[in-house]
């Protein structure tokens, strides 16, 4: 009797657990899993870095080694150990912001051009899509302020370069701050970082190993086409290089141009 009386209860709040519930648990759980999932790439690294050196820690003969000077690892710097404590922010923040009007969906086409800054080698053209998923952590209309909302979003970068050739795949944390969300027109402006896949580095001398990170900032204007859509456009300079993963590291700046669609519920 027991064992029938908890299952019918058991019964009834799952059905009491409505499909927007569910919803907002689904997301709660992929938001999570994917902070989780950045902490561990960025991991890697220094993961990587310690092995090595415990199985290298005798005296070497550089002579008769397979170990190639050029391609040490080295330690991941400062703002490594930063983007990776940064990522576990949604861990602690999706649940309470898990409701629908808090959640925000993108999709960008981007075109980036390699800079004369400092120097322009190998002309590299990219041409790459921008997935959003992402979580709205503050927004006042009546503030007095001129920024009145906040978001953080996970932004993916699939695509490849157009020029000299290869593939781009990864995903970048942002920080993005805008105006007034129920005006027709919104100003924004964001900051990113994240690693990323390429082959790109077999083309390009810019680049050293097929683990790069990007770096950018930007801004931009939203036209709010309705309550739930909006078209987007946007600038960001960026920079790109494996943060001393690998050698040679001479990385490359760019600027790149977006357009796309943002899907996000206003009241």
């Amino acid at each position: 009797m027991k064992g029938d009386l908890n299952f019918k209860e058991l019964s009834k709040s799952i059905a009491a657990f409505g499909p927007v519930q569910i919803n907002e648990f689904l997301i709660e759980v992929f938001l999570t899993t994917f902070s989780i999932l950045s902490l561990i790439c960025l991991m890697l690294p220094m993961i990587s870095k310690f092995t090595h050196r415990r199985q290298h820690s005798g005296t070497v003969n550089l002579a008769t080694s397979n170990i190639m000077p050029h391609t040490t690892m080295y330690a991941p710097r400062p703002v490594l150990l930063l983007f990776s404590v940064v990522s576990a922010i949604p861990i602690c923040t999706a649940g309470p912001l898990a409701a629908s009007d808090r959640l925000i969906f993108g999709l960008q086409a981007a075109f980036g051009l390699e800079n004369n800054i400092p120097r322009n080698i190998s002309h590299i053209k990219m041409l790459y899509a921008q997935p959003q998923v992402g979580i709205i952590v503050w927004d006042s209309p009546e503030s007095r302020l001129p920024i009145k909302r906040f978001e953080i979003v996970s932004e993916g970068v699939v695509g490849g370069a157009i020029h000299p050739g290869g593939h781009l795949f990864g995903d970048t944390l942002m920080f993005r701050v805008s105006g007034n969300s129920r005006r027709r027109f919104v100003p924004f402006f964001n900051v990113s970082s994240g690693p990323l896949h390429t082959s790109l580095d077999q083309k390009a001398p810019e680049l050293g190993g097929h683990i790069q990170f990007i770096s950018q900032g930007g801004a931009g204007i939203q036209r709010r086409l309705n309550l739930e859509r909006s078209l987007v456009m946007e600038y960001r300079y960026f920079h790109m290089s494996n943060a001393g993963l690998t050698q040679p590291n001479h990385g490359f700046n760019g600027s790149m141009l977006s357009i796309g669609m943002r899907w996000n519920r206003i009241r």
